[in-house]
């Protein structure tokens, strides 16, 4: 049994959790021909973003994470 509850399972290739601290993380399929994944914690601006516009906000999150996979040193390698 998973400690996450998914909340959106996106045809965009992402997929948004929550934690069982509550945290919301992001997990992106990045990257050409050589595919991964990476992780990326909602901060409390991009979380009450969610709350106000939700999988539209998520949407447009996951592409910025697509655009730039480092995310600015915030995501992590989904091992």
């Amino acid at each position: 049994m998973s400690d996450e509850e998914v909340l959106i399972q996106s045809p965009l290739l992402y997929r948004l959790v929550r934690d069982r601290s509550g945290a919301l993380i992001i997990e992106v399929v990045v990257g050409g021909i050589a595919m991964s994944a990476v992780r990326v914690r909602l901060d409390a601006r991009e979380t009450a973003a969610y709350a106000r516009e939700g999988q539209a906000f998520a949407d447009r999150l996951a592409q910025a994470i697509m655009a730039d996979p480092p995310f600015g040193g915030r995501a992590v390698d989904v091992p």
